[in-house]
């Protein structure tokens, strides 16, 4: 054996263990006691040192008692003198009876190899009746005192002395007894090593060798029995190979026997497979059908009902069919009828008559309500329920119908809001032209003032109704749905007792949508919810990712979406008006609404792909539901804003007006006139790119057109500005329109024009869009006047 495996064999025995522990306990009784001893020799030493130091500081005291009495200097520092010749002594100091140092011989050291011993012993006068007795040495008067210092060093050094050769003399002792111990652990362990080799050999299958027995002791006996247990098993052993050959034997003749049952049971588990993937076949398609299934027995207990009723309806956990009507139906009489009609259809079809629906509205677990359609069947001893949900079916004809009215009243209402805004830039701009001529102190500037601010009015609500007509095509872009949510809801709760309470996960993906109209419909949205609750409460915001896998969608939508519910604690919808609060002019604010609101975030929904929906309890809170299609990465991107255009040369003060209305042209001219413009008007598009084209001809072009966008019988501003432009890339071209939410009127540059003024705007403010086309220079941005019809 190799010495790596002897050193590691040994270093697992049982004789190393035992080794290892008795000479770690002699080793850390040698260390106790060695440095017990030290301890005890070195604290004897100083204590003896200490007592010779106090009797040579006594006799001291006894010599110098005259001389200090006297105050004899001279002879107490012979004294002192006398006294440091002593071995080791380092200072002696004589001091009077005032306390005063008579004499210190030499300067008090410090001892270089450690502390200085201190002894003193006072000087005192002899009695009266003089005695040598040392009990009466301390009846006189205090002379004065004597003090003596000593060095260690000569211990520190006897004492290291002792130390090195008691451990030397312990390091001695303990090999001694740790090789002692080894030759006895060896002795004690023999018999055991030999016991724990007879083991190994019965462990690895060696019934034949034994262990010699050499005492009469433990192992010995312990021996003798593994010996008989190694007989007992040899014999046994034995025994087992014969009964194996017989066993073998026995196995061949059954195993022969058993071929033929062998193939009749692989032929019977075929046809259990392929009826249980049959069945199992039938299952999946009961699971996946767009309709509810629910099994039952002549004791009308449930065995089965497939996932359609499970996510649809719910109470999945009922065992019994009049339990689960119990809680579809929770009224008492309407569950009585519903039963009268189930029990008919299963007459009918056992008396083979055409198959008789009848329709139930369920309470679903979830709170909500469905209408549902059921017939029943019998199929051997089960009653099989069809149920079929029409819910969807009738919330989306609703959708279809309301849809065709929005369609229909939207056209009527663009147009509407179009002329109305052309009317209003007339009378919008003649008041704040007519303001001109009035000084403010005038009794009717202040009338004209309140005619602007009511004409303003009657314009923003012209401007919403454009919004909900036609809307503008959304600019869609990927937006995050918590800074749209949490600026609305902040927007509409300011200042109210109202608390909100916004639930939305960190993971909700980013929305597709146009950023300013998804504010007006969540703007609106917060704010009915706020009117719907005056005494306070609480606006709960919550989203969540659904998608057409999880069937979470209303119908027609399919794909990702953001599902967003907006629920509040108000008065609730009446049922009389559930059908008409997405019709526009429809409110039961007769004060404060004007029935636009919720039209309006209809047809923003809507364009955007989307869907809404709502949930209301009279006197418990309305919840309207937003589904919002998801950002994806390809194929959805924002327009890209073009490139501004260059500034034009300034030739002169010739404004083109080009406009359909007789009252807008005339406004035009009137105010520009006044302020030192050449203005020239036309009603057409034609006519706007034949006069532009022949000033530029002639060397004196127009510093700007404004150009009405839509045009009644001919071409408007669009048109106009793409012959423009491609006769003069430089042109300066206003688009105006009274469709402000028009998708020229957005992105205006995209079409060449270099601002944009929606109607109605006034003579101040147009005068002032003019005043800072001119004042531009080559290279800046364009100008946006969205902000000047506000």
């Amino acid at each position: 054996m190799a010495l790596p495996q002897r050193l590691s064999t040994f270093r697992s025995s049982f004789q190393f263990k035992l080794l290892l522990r008795f000479t770690l306990f002699a080793a850390v009784i040698t260390a106790v006691c060695v440095t017990l001893f030290v301890i005890y020799q070195i604290k004897e030493d100083k204590r003896h040192v200490s007592e010779q130091l106090r009797l040579e500081a006594r006799s001291l005291a006894n010599s110098v008692r005259l001389p200090l009495y006297a105050e004899n200097l001279e002879l107490l520092d012979w004294y002192a003198q006398e006294t440091l010749r002593l071995p080791k002594i380092r200072c002696v100091e004589i001091v009077g009876g005032n306390g005063k140092v008579q004499v210190r011989v030499p300067p008090l050291p410090t001892a270089p190899g450690g502390e200085l011993i201190v002894a003193a012993a006072q000087v005192r006068t002899l009695p009266p009746h003089f005695s040598q007795e040392p009990s009466l040495q301390g009846e006189g008067d205090l002379v004065g005192e004597v003090r003596l210092y000593r060095s260690t060093e000569d211990l520190w050094q006897a004492g290291r002395r002792l130390a090195w050769f008691s451990c030397v003399l312990a390091v001695a002792c303990w090999l001694l007894v740790s090789f002692s111990c080894y030759l006895l652990l060896r002795r004690v362990t023999a018999s055991f090593n030999s016991l724990m080799r007879g083991l190994q050999n019965v462990h690895g299958g060696d019934y034949v060798s034994r262990i010699a027995v050499t005492s009469d002791d433990e192992p010995g006996r312990a021996s003798a029995s593994v010996n008989e247990l190694a007989e007992s098993l040899r014999q046994r052993e034995e025994e087992n190979r014969r009964l194996h050959r017989e066993l073998m034997a026995s196995m061949d003749f059954e195993i022969a026997s058993k071929r033929q049952l062998v193939t009749i049971n692989t032929d019977l588990e075929k046809e259990i497979s392929e009826r249980t993937r049959a069945q199992q076949e039938l299952k999946n398609l009961v699971e996946q059908l767009p309709l509810g299934i629910i099994w039952s027995d002549d004791e009308g207990g449930i065995e089965y009902l497939n996932a359609f009723i499970a996510e649809r309806i719910g109470y999945s956990d009922t065992r019994r069919v009049d339990e689960w009507l119990c809680r579809v139906c929770p009224d008492a009489g309407y569950r009585e009828r519903v039963l009268l009609q189930r029990r008919a259809a299963i007459e009918g079809w056992e008396r083979e008559q055409l198959v008789t629906f009848y329709e139930v509205k369920a309470l679903c677990s979830d709170g909500s309500q469905r209408h549902l359609s059921c017939s029943n069947q019998r199929s051997g001893s089960r009653t099989v329920d069809i149920i079929i949900d029409l819910t969807d079916r009738e919330l989306l004809q609703q959708q279809i119908v309301r849809n065709q009215k929005l369609e229909s009243i939207g056209v009527l209402a663009g147009g509407i809001a179009h002329n109305f805004n052309n009317a209003l830039t007339g009378v919008l701009g003649y008041i704040s032209f007519a303001k001109k001529y009035l000084d403010q102190s005038h009794r009717a500037h202040s009338l004209l003032l309140h005619a602007e601010r009511a004409t303003l009015r009657a314009a923003g609500f012209a401007n919403q109704l454009l919004s909900f007509a036609k809307g503008g095509t959304p600019i869609r872009k990927a937006v995050p749905v918590a800074r749209l949510v949490e600026d609305s809801v902040q927007l509409a709760t300011s200042g109210s007792n109202v608390t909100a309470v916004i639930e939305l996960p960190p993971d909700l993906p980013p929305v597709y949508v146009d950023d300013g109209q998804m504010r007006q419909a969540f703007n609106c949205i917060c704010i009915n919810a706020v009117q719907a609750m005056p005494e306070g409460g609480v606006l709960t915001v919550s989203g969540k990712s659904v998608g057409s896998a999880q069937e979470g969608l209303p119908a027609p939508l399919c794909g990702s979406y953001v599902e967003l519910s907006f629920r509040d604690q108000g008065c609730g919808i009446r049922e009389e008006d559930k059908s008409n609060i997405f019709t526009p002019y429809f409110t039961t604010k007769a004060e404060l609404g004007t029935g636009l609101g919720l039209a309006t975030v209809h047809s923003i929904i809507t364009r955007h792909d989307g869907a809404i929906t709502f949930d209301t309890t009279l006197g418990d809170g309305t919840t309207f539901t937003l589904y919002l299609p998801v950002f994806r990465s390809k194929g959805q991107s924002a327009p890209s804003g073009a490139t501004p255009l260059p500034a034009a040369t300034v030739a002169g003060r010739e404004i083109l007006v080009m406009d359909d209305e007789e009252m807008i042209r005339n406004l035009a001219v009137q105010v520009l006139s006044s302020q030192g413009y050449r203005v020239t008007v036309c009603g057409s598009g034609e006519e706007a790119a034949l006069l532009y084209g022949e000033a530029y001809r002639l060397g004196t072009p127009y510093i700007a057109a404004i150009l009405d966008l839509t045009v009644a019988n001919g071409s408007g501003g669009k048109e106009a500005a793409r012959r423009i432009l491609a006769l003069d890339p430089e042109a300066r071209l206003i688009v105006s329109s009274g469709y402000s939410d028009d998708e020229v009127m957005q992105h205006y540059r995209d079409y060449g024009f270099c601002a944009a003024s929606p109607k109605p705007y006034d003579a101040d403010k147009l005068l002032r869009l003019l005043q800072e086309l001119e004042q531009r220079r080559e290279g800046e941005g364009d100008l946006a006047l969205g902000d000047l019809t506000q």
